[in-house]
């Protein structure tokens, strides 16, 4: 006779002919199907069927998870060991609170307008809440990966929440940008992960003005240092209203590519890989302690070459802006030695006062420690270039045997006086 311990799941046992044999139901053959256990005893089929529900009964894929789980194993699986931990554990807490115990269906629209709301209240920026945003659906988009079924909803856009994008406008001021190199150079000992990728970005980021995703896909193929020109778009990449221009190199710029190991490829590089996200850049604005996205260094640079009176014309070319002119023309205009002259000249103005304000100095731009009034090597330096007057002496009577000149004695000035 039959009892519940001959039963698993899907799967029951069955004997015929004194064997036991596990069975189930195929619904593809709309039959029973069995297997031989291979014993006539009764514990030892138990033990078999057992084993085999655990092999094959899994439990069916679910289309809806609970957010706090979700968050949780992509947390002990990948988000711990990011860079950007930190980040991953403020998102999951802001989560928590504001949603309490929600399920990944529910996060419609009204929920994430809430949320957002919320932390307005509590005084984070729009940076920081959009931010917290994207963290919250990549845990559940990773958790999808391996729970195919879990249907996550579509993410609010930033004009559901920010009408008015404040990158449109905005610009980094002078100490904000050198707090963005600041965070970069800080590479201190007890750092786990490099911050050079970081260095790489901001140096290429002033010096070209160019949208973060060109340069996170710049070759080392597309910098040529001999005709001193960094072609952002390279030769496969069909031009987009999004332009990627040639532009010149300024000199510091060009020391610093020099001074770079090439790891690869790539220009910017993590540990020997491309950058395929911006998200580093999230991470060193936060460190930097600054707001706004990648756009702003590209504003900040074109407004700051308007300050200075570099014409429009070059300005927008310098942006990849679209020209007028012939199409044959502007194949050539950047291999002229004079090609946005201005711009450069801007661009190494620019650097020159970032430096008076950067912890690590750009290559090329090292300050050298000047003697002072007290320095004793600067004082025998002195003594030895300012003459005595015995000196002095003799250096005149040189001066009257070489030039054969009666010099001005005060008997001679006298008499000239009188007459």
């Amino acid at each position: 006779m039959q009892t519940e311990k001959d039963r698993a799941g899907e799967f029951f046992l069955k004997q015929r002919e004194g064997n036991w044999y596990i069975c189930w139901y195929n619904a593809a053959s709309r039959q029973t199907s069995r297997i031989s256990v291979g014993t006539r005893d009764i514990e030892a089929a138990r033990a078999a069927l057992y084993e085999h529900a655990l092999k094959h009964n899994r439990p069916r894929a679910q289309s809806d998870a609970q957010l706090a789980n979700v968050m949780q194993v992509c947390w002990v699986n990948y988000g711990q060991h990011l860079p950007s931990a930190h980040t991953h554990l403020a998102a999951q807490r802001d989560a928590l609170e504001a949603w309490d115990d929600v399920s990944v269906s529910q996060l419609d629209r009204r929920l994430q307008l809430k949320f957002v709301n919320e932390l307005r209240n509590r005084g984070l920026s729009d940076w920081t809440i959009n931010t917290r945003l994207r963290r919250i659906w990549a845990m559940m988009n990773w958790y999808k990966r391996d729970n195919p079924e879990l249907v996550v909803p579509p993410i609010i856009t930033a004009a559901d929440w920010k009408p008015n994008l404040r990158d449109k406008e905005q610009t980094y001021t002078l100490p904000q940008l050198a707090a963005l190199f600041d965070a970069a150079s800080d590479q201190t000992e007890d750092l786990r992960y490099t911050r050079e990728h970081w260095w790489r970005f901001m140096v290429l980021a002033v010096g070209t003005a160019s949208r973060e995703a060109a340069l996170r896909e710049l070759t080392w193929s597309q910098v040529d240092l001999r005709l001193g020109r960094i072609r952002l778009n390279p030769e496969s990449r069909r031009q987009t209203k999004k332009r990627r221009a040639t532009v010149p190199i300024a000199p510091t710029v060009a020391k610093e590519l020099e001074s770079w190991t090439r790891d690869g490829s790539y220009v910017i590089t993590y540990y020997g890989r491309p950058l395929r996200t911006r998200e580093f850049y999230d991470l060193l604005a936060e460190t930097a302690g600054v707001e706004g996205g990648t756009n702003v260094i590209r504003h900040t640079v074109r407004t700051w070459l308007a300050e200075i009176g570099v014409p429009d014309s070059e300005a927008d070319t310098f942006m990849g802006h679209k020209a007028e002119g012939s199409a044959t023309s502007k194949r050539y205009i950047h291999r002229r030695p004079e090609f946005l002259r201005s711009v450069t000249d801007g661009i190494e103005a620019l650097f020159a006062e970032l430096s008076k304000l950067m912890k690590r100095p750009l290559k090329g731009r090292v300050l050298e420690d000047q003697p002072g009034p007290d320095d004793p090597f600067g004082t025998r330096l002195r003594a030895n270039c300012v003459p005595t007057s015995t000196t002095r002496l003799c250096n005149l009577l040189n001066l009257e045997r070489e030039t054969r000149l009666e010099l001005a004695t005060p008997t001679l000035a006298r008499s000239c006086s009188t007459n």
